[in-house]
């Protein structure tokens, strides 16, 4: 076929060589003459500038080809091409739609060749080498390219071969969803047996189930919702919408799917404008899905094809009512008939049903609906206007027929429906009073009302019948008409038909009230919240100020004292370092000064050098306690002059004086979470480096990222002689300071030094550990040699192989000290936790209680109460503290140590999947702080609880948090701190960078619970998670139940998952303990009947019986009481961080009735554990051959199961059993087929503990992702790596999406007005989730 006239058919149009002809001459003769005109001498041609740009890409020379429309203007298509490694040839065509229209071939060529350009390089400022219109025409492209939507970005890829790789998959996967869409709605064909033959992935799924009423209230609160939070759905920059040539293909495939033209319209139509929720639908799904979504979501159920009815995805998901055997069988018949024949709402027939006169006469029901469908309701006045007459010759030639005397039926030609008229002889039917409806199993019931509004309203017009026409012919053609307009304009809006039937619901005050924070007002609130008051003194004053201070006795006096610290001999050198080094490490001993002196010096040196209005200095200390002890001894030092103050987190004595501010290491990074880039701070010192805990890391690395961006602050980093060196080279070689240290001596006396001079018998009934552990072991001849008699060896021996604290000798050997020792004075006795603390005062309290004054100390304690530790007494002072006190404070009085050599660290369980608190031995490190608190102001003595071989056998350092914890709370507060960063980069420069798999699961993990979404942004859930200092999955648990107003189950349920077990077990009374435990059972769960057995145990305890008493009652019920008590302590230190943190008022307690409103509904406590411990979730099977029936009089019966029956699925082991221990153990009724559980053990099998039978609703509320299958008619709720299928009517999957959305909404807005969490009222959202699981659906 010849070449069409004026087509260039080469790529080299102008510029080649050849020629093909006269035509192809007499073009470049004239391109010639064109060219000169088109751009100035020594211009960059476009098409020269993309040859370039392609030989430089390895790409082959493009070919633009031009052509010639009718009305004489020039396009162009330009075609890249490339040989791939397959040695391959790959072509990419550019041409813009619509096209760009030139006046002549050889500027379309130049104006091709620039599109191209900028479709691959506009990444490069061409525009700047290109002449003028081309440069023009680049200018323009960059503008269409900023308002391209998000589909589109691909046509601006710098790898064009790539993007359409990419382009053509997507198309490819969208042809296969569309084909089999196609074929479905082919093999469908509307029928109900295809379409349920179609949903066989979920065939064998459990199923979900909604009754109506239910389905109503969640419709409404959606509505509500989304009223109340309007920002809800505001996810993204750039708004998306269906692009034009999509739609038509999209309006196409719902139509074969079964809805109507004005429907698929009307939603595509929404989808192409710009909104919150097109950006989420669109976002989220397909076009074609996120139409069906849309259109599931807002036409009513009768409106929508067969296939998108409940009948068809399922059995029976909703329950209309629920019937007594009381109720009146004559009205129950005529309510159903009028609901399901006639189609009226079930509120309005229910309510005039309750009337006599509507309940025993059909004809006066069905007219007064009437009347109150078109909004009539005024007194009927019988026989005011005439009856209408019926013509039995019209009634034949349209077709009808009577069903008896009084009941005339008119088929409609053009709709499949059939009117009714109710008639009585000379009565009705009259204009006011027309017993009519309409049938029709295919017409949606509203849409047959508002055919019937319309015939009502016109036969009370007078031009009713016109030309003489009978009242049947007139009422067939209103009906004619009203059914045309639905087909040409598509339904009508139902709640416009049923106006006046239901009215709109009232909603409170409260809920109309919406106060919208905006962005400015937020910002400033913020700032307002984080400013902090200005020193007003100038810096002669401050100086002044300091100089008086300087002067006075007391000053002089302290000074004197502080001049005998190792420290203040190093003061010029410490500040010479400072002023040549941006960081500086010091190390010193115990007891050198560094901690209180160092920072003086600094602010001291400032002030000299009359820099004291900028002075901020920062002093980190790991412990609240340190914080608030250092400060309050550097301030009275400084003659308490206001420039020393504290920060923890809840309390802070700051003032516009303050210059020197200690602060726990979470205070700081609360600080930069929130965008305070420390810009005022001049100095930053960080206390106890060397303890390597995660919060400590994190700072580092916090700071080290901070040092680059401000160039101002210094940074001090203080610690022990512990490996010192691993911090100067994180640093870059900072210089370091030694600083010698300064203590009293301190004699060491180990176990086997001592214990022959107590008079301590071991008990029986502790716990041993058995094999070869060379610590446990003790050398008897060494000891015997000694001069260690026999029974002290015994002693010794027992002692060694315990695994607990025997509290009795630390009350002997404490009576031993007082009776024995010379000099009176302080013991400090170091323990592992709170609860030990506890048993330990109860022990003391009995030997020593008149002869001391015992203290506590520990971190959970008040400032008031930890204060009262540095108080001087008369008598002997017991101070029982946890690792608290191993560091940073000096108590004066303290000349015996008494170290139980344990310590409680966090550890992973991989087993349970959590994070724990478990006792271990310390370190020789921290044991050689323990002993260092006995020397710090005169000779000491320290007992070690250990013998020489076991101490020998510690481990000399602390392996750092980082490389032995979980990372997802890390994780997540870099999240918080850096919302676009990559979060597994940052974390691998730290200065002990974490293995990339733990990154990994811990980013995987974070994603399951729901704190970051699948793109890794934090969500609202995630943010509230971060603030509270707790595994996450206990965090979880405690925001739901307080945003659910549950959280005294809550806390006792966390606590109970972190603590030992409850209930013991007997290897001898096995069986007994079995029964105990039995009778607390509650809720088909373990750890409900956990709850229930602490709370039997709080009430007895509160209701006053006695310690004997009470021990009495745990011993019959195999209560284990130090778990009772752990669990009693757990509750009041979770409680702790959510008033700290603000989500619950300050002064809550676990059983405040305001935070315990729903403390009862067992299914919303078991949905909550599911949020906390998904998607630890095993699915409850019953084999089809285990179903059997038996034969009975009345026909047959389904034959109960046994427990063996039932076979167990978890979603990743595959078949696993439930523990023998557990309360569900020979469990055969299950009324839900999910069960959730808190770990697993593999022994002979794989067995879950900790289990809880399980709402379905649960699963969808609290569950992972939801997707919906529209056509199959089913949900999938995903894992990290498995699914879970549930049978469902989609449209019950798009209302779950809404209530999460709108929960998360609930939490955003918490955020951002800084309310607390159960400060509102309950709402529609919290109180739609409430009735889901309250009976699960029903």
């Amino acid at each position: 076929m010849p070449p069409r006239k004026g087509i260039v058919k080469s790529g080299n149009a102008g510029n080649s060589s050849k020629s093909s002809g006269k035509e192809t001459t007499a073009v470049g003769q004239n391109s010639e003459a064109v060219e000169k005109a088109l751009f100035p001498l020594g211009s960059k041609y476009p098409a020269s500038l993309l040859h370039e740009r392609c030989q430089k890409n390895g790409w082959e020379k493009p070919i633009i080809d031009t052509r010639k429309n009718a009305a004489g203007q020039w396009s162009f298509v330009i075609t890249l091409s490339k040989i791939n490694k397959k040695n391959e040839k790959e072509s990419v065509r550019f041409e813009p739609h619509p096209p760009y229209l030139c006046p002549s071939s050889l500027e379309a060529r130049h104006w091709g060749a620039t599109y191209a350009l900028y479709r691959f390089s506009n990444s490069l400022q061409l525009n700047r080498v290109l002449p003028r219109g081309p440069s023009e025409y680049w200018n323009q492209l960059a503008a269409e390219h900023k308002q391209a939507p998000e589909h589109m970005k691909w046509m601006y890829d710098a790898d064009p071969f790539a993007a359409r790789k990419q382009v053509e998959e997507r198309q490819a996967r969208a042809a296969e969803k569309r084909a089999q869409t196609a074929s479905n709605a082919e093999l469908g064909g509307g029928s109900r047996q295809n379409t349920a033959s179609a949903s066989g992935e979920f065939s064998q799924a459990p199923e979900v189930r909604m009754a109506k009423a239910l389905r109503d209230q969640v419709e409404e609160a959606v509505k509500q919702g989304l009223s109340m939070y309007p920002e809800q759905d505001v996810t993204r920059t750039e708004s998306l919408t269906i692009a034009t040539n999509e739609a038509e293909i999209v309006i196409q495939q719902l139509m074969q799917m079964g809805f109507k033209s004005a429907q698929a319209r009307n939603a595509v139509e929404f989808l192409s404008r710009s909104s919150p929720m097109t950006d989420r639908l669109l976002g989220n799904l397909l076009p074609l899905d996120a139409s069906i979504e849309y259109l599931v979501l807002h036409l009513p159920e009768e409106a929508l094809p067969e296939r998108f009815l409940p009948s068809v995805n399922s059995s029976n998901p909703f329950v209309t009512e629920v019937r007594s055997g009381h109720e009146n069988l004559k009205a129950q018949w005529t309510a159903d008939r009028a609901i399901k024949e006639a189609g009226w709402p079930v509120q309005v027939v229910r309510e005039l049903t309750k009337d006599a006169r509507y309940m025993d006469d059909w004809d006066s029901l069905i007219a007064e609906l009437g009347k109150r469908l078109i909004g009539d309701d005024s007194p009927d006045e019988e026989n005011i206007d005439g009856c209408f007459h019926i013509d039995a010759q019209e009634v034949e030639a349209f077709g009808g027929h009577f069903e008896g005397h009084t009941h005339l039926v008119m088929p409609m030609f053009s709709a499949p429906a059939a009117l009714h008229i109710l008639i009585s002889s000379g009565s009705y039917p009259r204009r006011t009073y027309a017993p009519m409806y309409i049938t029709g199993s295919s017409i949606p019931a509203y849409v047959r009302l508002h055919m019937l509004s319309r015939l009502l309203l016109a036969a009370r017009a007078l031009n009713f019948q016109q030309d003489e026409e009978g009242f049947c012919s007139a009422a067939m053609r209103c009906m004619e008409n009203a059914w045309a307009e639905v087909e040409d304009q598509g339904p009508p809006d139902m709640l416009e038909v049923l106006k006046h039937v239901i009215p709109p619901r009232v909603t409170s005050p409260s809920q109309n009230v919406i106060v919208v924070t905006t962005a400015s007002e937020k910002s400033q609130k913020d700032t307002r919240t984080r400013t902090k008051k200005r020193d007003m003194r100038s810096d002669d004053q401050i100086k002044t100020d300091f100089e008086q201070i300087r002067q006075s006795d007391k000053y002089h006096q302290i000074l004197c004292e502080r001049q005998r610290l190792p420290s203040f001999g190093v003061e010029d050198q410490f500040l010479n370092l400072l002023e040549s080094n941006q960081v500086v490490v010091v190390v010193g001993e115990t007891g050198c000064g560094k901690t209180t002196q160092l920072p003086q010096f600094i602010l001291d040196s400032l002030i000299k050098s009359n820099n004291g209005t900028s002075a901020s200095i920062l002093v980190t200390q790991p412990r609240r306690l340190s914080a608030i002890g250092v400060a309050t001894r550097v301030s009275a030092e400084r003659l308490d002059d206001g420039s020393v103050a504290y920060a923890i987190r809840g309390k802070s004595n700051q003032s516009a004086k303050t210059k020197l501010l200690f602060c726990t290491t979470g205070v700081v990074l609360r600080r930069l979470s929130v965008g305070d880039r420390l810009e005022e701070v001049t100095h930053i010192v960080v206390d106890e480096v060397h303890e390597r805990s995660v919060d400590g890391d994190f700072l580092l690395l916090e700071l080290k990222e901070l040092l680059k961006r401000k160039s101002r602050i210094k940074v001090i980093l203080m610690s022990a002689t512990i490996n010192h060196e691993i911090f100067i080279r994180y640093f870059n070689g900072a210089p370091l300071l030694n600083i010698p240290g300064f203590t009293h001596p301190v004699t060491d006396k180990y176990l086997e030094d001592f214990v022959q001079e107590l008079d301590y018998h071991p008990q029986s009934g502790g716990t041993y550990t058995k094999g070869t552990d060379k610590s446990r072991k003790i050398d008897e001849k060494s000891l015997m040699s000694k001069g260690l008699n026999e029974k002290s060896i015994s002693v010794l021996r027992s002692i060694t192989r315990s695994d607990t604290i025997d509290y009795r000798l630390i009350a002997i050997l404490v009576s031993h000290i007082v009776a024995s020792c010379r000099k009176q004075g302080g013991i400090l006795i170091f323990l592992p936790g709170v609860q030990e603390i506890r048993q330990c005062i109860d022990a003391l309290l009995v030997s020593v209680k008149n002869d001391a004054d015992i203290l506590p100390l520990h971190a959970n304690l008040s400032s008031a109460d930890q204060m009262k530790v540095f108080v001087r007494t008369p008598k002997w002072k017991v101070i029982v503290a946890t690792n608290v006190a191993e560091t940073s404070i000096t108590i004066d009085d303290i000349l015996y140590v008494i170290d139980a050599g344990r310590v409680k660290e966090v550890q992973y369980d991989s087993e349970a999947n959590i994070s724990k608190l478990v006792q271990i031995w310390t370190t020789q490190a921290a044991a050689r702080q323990r002993r260092g608190r006995a020397g710090r102001t005169q000779p000491g003595t320290c007992y070690k609880l250990y013998t020489r071989t076991q101490e020998e056998n510690m481990e000399k350092h602390t392996v750092p948090e980082i490389l032995r914890v979980p990372l997802e709370n890390i994780s997540l507060a870099v999240r918080v701190m850096r919302p676009e960063g990559d979060v597994k980069h940052y974390l691998s420069q730290a200065i002990n960078p974490p293995k990339v798999s733990a990154m990994e699961a811990a980013w995987s993990t974070l994603q399951e619970l729901g704190a970051l979404d699948e793109q890794g942004k934090l969500t609202p859930l995630g943010h509230h998670i971060s603030m509270l200092p707790i595994d996450l999955r206990l965090a979880k648990m405690l925001i739901l139940g307080t945003i659910f107003r549950c959280l005294g189950p809550v806390l006792t349920i966390a606590a109970c998952l972190s603590s030992k077990p409850l209930f013991v077990s007997p290897v001898d009374k096995r069986e007994e303990a079995t029964r105990a435990r039995a009778r607390f059972s509650k809720g088909n769960s373990d750890l409900l009947t956990d709850m229930n057995a602490f709370d039997e145990c709080l009430r007895l305890s509160s209701g006053g019986k006695s310690q004997t008493a009470m021990k009495q009652f745990c011993e019959q019920n195999f209560i284990s009481q130090s778990t009772l008590r752990e669990i009693s302590t757990l509750r009041r230190d979770y409680l702790g961080p959510l008033v700290t943190s603000g989500f619950v008022p300050f002064d809550s307690t676990p059983s405040s009735s305001e935070l315990n409103t729903n403390s009862s509904e067992d299914n919303l406590i078991k949905a909550i554990i599911l949020g906390g411990l998904w998607p630890r979730v095993a699915r409850i099977h019953l084999p089809k051959s285990a179903i059997k029936f038996d034969k009975v009089q009345g026909g047959a019966v389904q034959r109960e199961n046994t427990a063996k029956e039932f076979k167990i699925f978890d979603l990743r082991e595959g078949r696993v059993f439930l523990h023998p221990s557990s309360v569900l153990f020979g469990h055969a009724s299950w009324k839900s087929p999910f069960a959730v559980y808190f770990q697993k053990a593999m022994t002979t099998k794989i067995f879950l503990r900790d289990a809880t039978e399980v709402p379905v609703w649960s699963i969808l509320l609290f569950g992972g992702p939801i997707s919906i299958n529209h056509v199959n008619g089913g949900l999938t709720v995903s894992t990290r790596d498995n699914k879970i299928k549930l049978k469902a009517w989609p449209r019950i999957g798009i209302l779950v999406n809404h209530i999460r959305h709108l929960l998360e909404a609930k939490l955003l807005r918490c955020i951002e007005d800084n309310t607390m969490l159960n400060e509102e009222n309950a709402g529609p959202i919290i109180a739609a989730i409430l009735a889901l699981l309250q009976n699960d659906g029903m």
